[in-house]
């Protein structure tokens, strides 16, 4: 298993030093370079790691793609001890790992440096030590050395929360299964567990300060803009991405290996009930949630880790011999189709432009910057009248030109609405020219009337991959901008 994933980790370094970054990870980038306790979308964790890997690599797309990478080891270690210290078998522990790496949305996520990346390992290493900590002895509850375990949970945890909020749903689940499991819930009236929680909240407080100091941006972005509830439920969306992300067939199966978990749990099986608890909150609150408002295909995606451990689990219980012929065939497709459609999405950054038309290609946000960067640079060098700015009403727009110009020119968005609000020195900007970089792909969401003194239009620059047109930018000059920011609108149909 080590070998394999060395050379796993390998071939992603290869990917990763072909790759350059995306939209979201140059905008992490941005965070880098304004360190903080807590920012509008996330809490700081990717942040600071970014930080680190730029400090040690330079500022390279394979140092920052290497923090994923790096964390995708870990994470894969981490769970390997965990189903090694549910299941007891060594067998289990190994298929655990392999299914996690060959389901798409861990594989992919292997590469590209996002909060997801710290969430993982330290979701893992919560659970790992929640399950030794509530696995000890009565005899040993009485001892000193109970508290270190739940203690190292906590630690764990409060990491987790440092890295995405989505962290929160792990003390519902470990309560879930302390009440259910007959031999553990001893664990509710006694201290040690709350030991834990409160070196949660010491970690966690600095996320809470930095809210609380900035208008409770990033809580409130998290529960109610973020989801956009009042634009209705999106469950068909979530429930293909579910299938996209998890892939056809294996989406299926996780969810059966954790209904097969349930069902022993219940019956008082503690291992089953641990690893269904874990699992089975995240991803039915999330489905419920698709009903109300627009919930990410990835969000659910860290209880999918355990549910792998539980199908490892099953799959392990026999020889492969020993299965019926129906088996091995269902579980043949199921394996091989998760790992041609992991191996497409590797190869896919790799592939000629042209297989796949511009509209169906995911990597279009990742190629081409550079050299659109160079003509927007000619663009505001021949054009501006004394100082002036670069903006757009895309976060992912301003983080690419200012990854590809080094950080050399004065930018920011001009909604108000995201993290460059609290970088932006709005009275600065005042009487200012603005060069407004629009994505064609996106609806319009702001009038620039209502924030500049007149419009001027340049020639669009054309993002090109290899002969195939990417993107189109159009370029507009806000020329004596306000100095404050213009609230976005719902785009006309």
């Amino acid at each position: 298993m080590l070998v394999g994933l060395a050379a796993l980790t390998a071939l992603r370094l290869v990917i990763a030093a072909a790759l350059p970054l995306g939209d979201d990870e140059t905008f992490y980038w941005e965070w880098s370079r304004h360190l903080a306790a807590g920012y509008v979308d996330h809490p700081p964790a990717i942040a600071f790691l970014v930080w680190l890997a730029t400090h040690l690599g330079g500022s390279t797309p394979l140092a920052i793609h290497t923090v994923a990478i790096l964390l995708s080891l870990a994470t894969s270690l981490a769970l390997w001890a965990l189903a090694r210290d549910v299941l007891a078998r060594d067998a289990a522990a190994t298929g655990a790992v392999i299914l996690f790496n060959l389901i798409p949305v861990f594989s992919a996520g292997a590469v590209l440096a996002a909060p997801d990346g710290p969430l993982g390992v330290c979701w893992i290493l919560t659970l790992l030590w929640a399950w030794r900590a509530a696995g000890r002895a009565e005899g040993q509850a009485t001892s000193g050395a109970t508290a270190y375990p739940w203690l190292a949970a906590g630690a764990w945890l409060g990491l987790a929360l440092d890295s995405k909020y989505t962290a929160a749903v792990l003390p519902c689940s470990l309560g879930l299964w302390l009440a259910l499991s007959p031999s553990r819930r001893r664990w509710l009236f006694r201290p040690e567990p709350y030991y834990g929680l409160a070196l949660v909240l010491v970690l966690f407080a600095p996320v809470v300060w930095w809210n609380a100091t900035h208008q409770w941006a990033s809580f409130s972005f998290t529960a109610f803009t973020r989801p956009a509830w009042a634009e209705g439920g999106n469950f068909p969306v979530f429930l293909l991405f579910q299938v996209l992300y998890l892939a056809p067939l294996m989406f299926p199966a996780l969810l059966w290996a954790l209904a097969v978990a349930a069902r022993r749990g219940l019956a008082g099986e503690d291992p089953w009930l641990f690893l269904a608890a874990m699992s089975i909150p995240l991803i039915a609150g999330m489905f419920a949630a698709s009903f109300l408002g627009h919930i990410k295909g990835h969000w659910a995606a860290p209880a999918y880790a355990t549910a792998a451990v539980a199908l490892a689990g099953i799959a392990t219980e026999r020889p492969w011999a020993a299965r019926p012929g129906i088996w091995r065939s269902v579980a043949a497709a199921v394996l091989g189709s998760t790992a041609l459609i992991t191996a497409a999405i590797h190869a896919v950054p790799l592939v000629n432009a042209p297989l796949l038309p511009a509209r169906l290609d995911p990597t279009v946000d990742y190629f081409g910057w550079p050299q659109a960067a160079r003509q927007i640079t000619a663009v505001a060098d021949r054009g501006g009248r004394g100082p002036f700015f670069v903006t757009s009403e895309q976060y992912q727009v301003v983080a690419q030109f200012d990854y590809a110009t080094e950080g050399r020119y004065s930018v920011t968005t001009l909604t108000g609405t995201d993290q460059y609000v609290f970088w932006t020195r709005w009275e600065d900007l005042r009487g200012q020219d603005g060069l407004f970089i629009r994505d064609e792909r996106y609806p319009l969401t702001i009038s620039l009337t209502e924030g500049c003194g007149a419009l001027d239009t340049e020639p669009p620059v054309r993002v090109i991959r290899r002969g195939v047109v990417v993107r189109t930018l159009g370029l507009v000059w806000c020329r004596h901008f306000s100095g404050r920011p213009i609230p976005p609108r719902r785009p006309s149909p």
